[in-house]
């Protein structure tokens, strides 16, 4: 009596997806102060010059359940414009985060939006040179996708 091996059936093969994640375009301050001139160098070369490319993200150091999320810009009149425009910074306004709607809504209160002094504090640790808490950044810029 003969046996009759049964050869293996042949397996299908599935293609598996490899999927790649980029980590998204950011600017945050490293041992040089940034101008004004290189956010915006920035925000054109990176974010293709559009500010609702570009959304601002409170970094590590922020405590957003905080009234004071940032040693400094909350010693003013409470509900003062440079806290208004603070916030709107680090919790964005109503989950909107984009530079666009921040600095859109901060030009109505005398905010600049090509030299945006606020944001500068909150990416370079204050508003002087002076603050001691200069060079940490608090936010950084990040190009959304």
């Amino acid at each position: 009596m003969t046996t009759t091996k049964k050869s293996p059936r042949p397996t299908k093969q599935t293609a598996k997806a490899v999927v790649k994640t980029r980590k998204p375009e950011t600017l945050v301050v490293g041992k040089e102060e940034l101008s004004y001139d290189q956010i915006w160098l920035w925000v054109n070369s990176k974010a293709g010059g559009n500010l609702a490319n570009v959304k601002i993200v409170p970094l590590d150091n922020v405590d957003l359940t905080s009234a004071e999320p940032v040693p400094f810009g909350y010693g003013g009149k409470t509900g003062g414009v440079r806290q208004q425009i603070q916030d709107w910074m680090l919790k964005g306004i109503d989950g909107d985060m984009s530079l666009k709607t921040v600095l859109g809504k901060a030009a109505k209160l005398g905010h600049s939006r090509k030299k945006p002094v606020c944001l500068h504090a909150l990416m370079h640790g204050g508003y002087s040179p002076s603050s001691s808490f200069w060079m940490t950044p608090y936010v950084r810029l990040e190009v959304q996708s």
